[in-house]
């Protein structure tokens, strides 16, 4: 219940600061983080090593490992802020956002839209600004414990128009229905929370990704729109949406999935290998071989 009780406090006290205080305060609240949580430190540090590649120096890869815990931090500063947003001066001062048409295409065509992304800068910032462009996104989202945690979280998203639905049979029927209606779903896919993704090669190395977003766009016939948004200066995000992923069919089902998997991962690791850093997963993703490094060194930061 702790996490539960620190975000509503931070909303209660903090959401009314300035964005550019409220990074300060995340800034210093990653950066403690990544000297004190020692074994998510290590997590962060193996997924850079294997984003980064085996060229990156030590001192960039723990460089990039500190900057995905304040990434992850500023994501928090965003969530207690987003209420109090101005979505139409949020939208014209502080985000770029590249591809609209792909959208408004599909609206137009009365398709539906699966827009796909991942925990990399700042992808809820990108979806509040589509509705100052008249879009209402309706998201599936990872469990959180407790529930109250879960149920403030979607409280605090949806306070533009847009709907949140934790992952389950439920919540999948009802994407699957607006969907068919012509809707816009929004799913990340680079964490296997829920332990039912299948297993994959991700910058050079297998893990198991969660694959339900291309399920669903080739069981309703929906565009699969690949969407990245990430922090550049000035407070402001920068989010490319699109084009379609020109969906493989071939017959046979699984088979599709997985090579539709395969070429949105190659997509998102362009992103993530040019913004490491921005990655804000504070779980190891791959496998973890024995990490003889248990505290960051400070000469290397």
């Amino acid at each position: 219940m702790w996490k539960y009780y620190v975000l509503r406090l931070a909303y209660l006290l903090l959401g009314r600061l300035s964005l550019r205080t409220l990074y300060g305060i995340a800034n210093l609240v990653g950066s403690g983080a990544y000297y004190f949580r020692g074994k998510a430190r290590r997590g962060v540090i193996a997924n850079m090593r294997q984003v980064m590649g085996p060229d990156a120096s030590e001192r960039d890869v723990r460089r990039a490992a500190r900057e995905v815990f304040r990434n992850a931090a500023r994501y928090y500063a965003d969530l207690i802020h987003v209420t109090r947003l101005d979505i139409q001066q949020f939208r014209a001062e502080q985000l770029v956002l590249e591809g609209l048409e792909y959208l408004e295409e599909a609206r137009r065509a009365g398709r539906g839209v699966v827009l796909v992304s991942a925990h990399f800068g700042c992808p809820e910032m990108a979806v509040q600004g589509l509705a100052a462009e008249g879009f209402r996104v309706f998201a599936l989202t990872e469990p959180l414990r407790p529930q109250a945690l879960s149920d403030f979280t979607h409280w605090l998203r949806s306070r533009h128009g847009h709907e949140y639905r934790t992952v389950g049979f439920g919540a999948i029927k009802e994407a699957i229905r607006r969907l068919k209606q012509g809707g816009v779903l929004a799913i990340l896919l680079d964490r296997d929370i829920g332990g039912t993704g299948v297993p994959m090669r991700f910058c050079g190395a297998e893990t198991r990704i969660p694959v339900g977003a291309i399920d669903l766009a080739l069981r309703t016939g929906s565009d699969l729109i690949p969407a990245w948004a990430w922090r550049i200066d000035g407070f402001r995000f920068h989010a490319r949406i699109g084009p379609p992923l020109e969906l493989v069919h071939t017959g046979n089902f699984d088979k599709d999935v997985l090579a539709n998997a395969e070429r949105l991962l190659a997509l998102f690791e362009g992103h993530l290998r040019a913004y490491p850093g921005q990655w804000a997963v504070l779980e190891p993703i791959w496998p973890q071989k024995e990490d003889k490094s248990k505290a960051p060194s400070r000469a290397l930061q």
